[in-house]
Parts: structure tokens; sequence; C-alpha cells
């Protein structure tokens, strides 16, 4: 008997060994089976955005045939993610588990680029930090809601938005900015993180301004599909500036910003606030260039932050998934260097409400959250700039 027992706990020391060695991985595991499980609760819930759009772009393109229909597409997406979906058409699935199958393998490939990136800056307890992170994501309300339960893809071009500024810090310019051009070719909103590439350019000069062509050649490369199928190259490369004029009347969809104060005149407000945004972002480059700002790892994390939630809080028309990359990079500024957590909560938690009330119905006055974000987003800004001062 006690010969069996002694057995029985080297065994137990063993297993308990493993686990110690390996217990991050192992929870990386658990934490990915267990982000499975929450998505697949989701699985046959249909969106507005499915019923209205998705499920009829997905028919038309499976009632022709697949990748020849990509030819007569009549919706507004981007033709790479067109063609995804018409690729999605020859498996034996309904178009709800189709499309929503795509977004929830890029929340994994998100989160496993949120990691990347983390691990790349961190500069102790990067593994842990990274693991931290990559289950952070996983869990992220904005992030499962976005993929399992709207069936929308802003996983794809955030993971890319994600790795070209990782490149970009890592300083490996051509693959930055290949990735960014994948990047492009999914999401016009990439371009919110656009101007910390220009800024790095300006002050750091290690790369050709010619590297920003590589953005539209990789988005027209990615379109090679639906050329071949007969889709007219003005079509592809028209498509966002259609997106843009699609609700040119409304001053924004459901996304707490500036514009919940001014919810109305958007004859007014779209070109106005237009021009604010493209204004404080130039007025922002001429202030880091005359106060040589010193770019660091922090500093540029901090930028790219920064411009994203200060794009897409003075831009009219923007929906309640634009800030999605902001929301992704604030919690890792905050994971990395324990700064601008109030910012992170912030938005996050107004994601939620957006999230819940165009899913679920949720009723609330929109105003108040709007003031505090206000509030948030000015003492955040004055923190940035006090920052980047610093660093002189």
């Amino acid at each position: 008997m006690q010969q069996w027992w002694l057995k029985f706990r080297q065994m137990e020391n063993r297993v308990l060994d493993f686990f110690v060695k390996h217990n991050i991985l192992i929870i990386i595991a658990i934490a990915t089976v267990l982000a499975l499980v929450v998505r697949l609760k989701f699985r046959q819930f249909e969106s507005g955005d499915f019923i209205v759009f998705l499920q009829p772009w997905f028919d038309e393109l499976r009632a022709g045939g697949g990748l020849p229909a990509i030819a007569n597409y009549t919706g507004d997406y981007n033709m790479p993610y067109v063609t995804i979906l018409a690729l999605l058409t020859y498996l034996p699935f309904s178009a709800l588990t189709s499309i929503k199958l795509v977004s929830i393998v890029f929340d994994f490939v998100l989160a496993i680029s949120a990691a990347y990136l983390v691990y790349t800056v961190a500069a102790k307890n990067r593994k842990m930090l990274a693991a931290g992170t990559y289950m952070v994501m996983l869990f992220l309300p904005q992030v499962f809601l976005n993929s399992a339960c709207w069936g929308q893809c802003e996983a794809i071009y955030a993971s890319f938005c994600i790795l070209a500024l990782t490149f970009l810090i890592k300083e490996k310019y051509w693959l930055s900015f290949i990735l960014l051009g994948v990047a492009c070719a999914f999401k016009l909103q990439f371009i919110f993180i656009l101007p910390i590439f220009v800024i790095v350019y300006l002050m750091k000069r290690k790369f050709s301004i010619l590297n920003f062509l590589i953005i539209p050649v990789v988005n027209l490369i990615l379109c090679i599909p639906a050329l071949l199928m007969g889709k007219p190259l003005i079509d592809c490369l028209t498509v966002y500036l259609g997106q843009t004029q699609t609700y040119a009347e409304h001053t924004g969809l459901n996304f707490l910003n500036f514009y919940t104060i001014f919810d109305t005149g958007a004859e007014y407000w779209n070109l106005v606030g237009t021009i604010l945004a493209m204004m404080i972002c130039v007025g922002t480059v001429f202030w880091i260039i005359n106060h040589k700002v010193e770019l660091n790892n922090q500093k540029i994390l901090l930028l790219a932050t920064w411009f994203v939630v200060i794009i897409t809080f003075f831009l009219p028309g923007m929906h309640e998934r634009y800030l999605y990359v902001g929301e992704i990079l604030a919690i890792i500024y905050y994971i990395v260097y324990r700064k601008q957590g109030v910012l992170a909560l912030a938005i996050s938690v107004a994601a939620w409400i957006t999230y819940a009330h165009y899913l679920f119905g949720l009723e609330y006055n929109p105003l108040p959250y709007a003031l505090v974000l206000v509030a948030v987003v000015a003492k955040y800004t004055r923190d940035v700039f006090a920052e980047l001062g610093a660093s002189r």
C-alpha cells in the first residue's frame, strides 16, 4: 500500500511539475476553448446588418455560382472581403455560419496580434503580459459580439493594423506597409491609424515616402481575383468613396462622440467636422515636428492610440464599430504601461452600451455618456501632450 502511495505521489508531482513549467500555455489553451464556447452561444443570433446586408449579398453570390458572381455584386464592401464571401458559398454551411466562422477565426488572429505587439514593446514580464493580452482580447465584449453575434468583420482589418504598427515599431517598414495595405483592403477605417506612419516618416526618416504607395498597390493586388471574375477596375477603386456617401445625412450612427451633442444639421457638420478632424491631425504633426519629439516605442503606441480616438471623436458619420482599433490599442497601452486606464475603460464601456443598443434594444440616453467622454478625451489629450513634451 505504501509503495502504491509513493508511486501515486511521484506521478502527481510530475503532473504538477508539468503544469508549473507550462502553466502559461495551459491557461491559454483553456482560455481558447472557453472563448470558442462563448462564441458558439451566439451562433444562431441574426443581427440587423446580417438580415439586411450580409445574407442578401451571400445569397446573391451563391445563386450566381460563387466567384463568377463577384462581377455583378451589388453591395458596398471591398472586393477582398467579397472574394472571401464568394469562396464561403462553396462550403456546405448556411450564410450565418459561414460569415461568422471567418470573423471568429480572425478574433483569434487579433488576439495573437495584440499579444505580439505587447511582447514587442514590453520591457519586462513579456511572456506573462502577452498571454494576458491574448486572453483579454478574446473575452472583450466588443470583440466577441462583433464577430459571433453581429457577424461583422472588424477583427480582420484590426489584426492587420496592429501587426502593421508592431512592425513599424520594429522598423520592418516594408512589411509594415504591406500589412497596412491588407488592412486597407478590408476596411476604410484603417486610415485612422495612418497619421502615426506619417509622423514616423517625418521624424525618423528611415523609409521613403514611396512606401505609402505600397498601401494601394496591396489593395489592388488583393482585388485581382475580383478583376479576373469581371469586376470593373473602377468599382474596385471607388468602393470606399461610395461608402462615405451612404450615410452622409447623419452626423453619427449610434456612436458616442462630439456629434452626439450636436445631433442635427448634418449638412453643416459633415463638412465642418471633417475639416476640424483634419486640422487637428495636421496641427498635431506640426506640433510634434516643432517640439522635436523623440519617438520611442511608448510614444509611437501612445500617438497611434490617440489619433484613432481623436479622429473618431471629431469626425462625423462614425458608427459604433469605428473605434474598434482604438479600443484595442488603449487596452494594450494600459497593459504595458499601466497608464490611461480611465480612457481604456471609458471607450470600451461606450462600445458595450452602443453594441447593446443595436443588438439587444437597450434603451439609454446618449447625451450624458457623450458629455463624460468629452471630459475623458480632453484629459487624455492633455496627458498625451504632457507626455510628449516631457520626452524632448
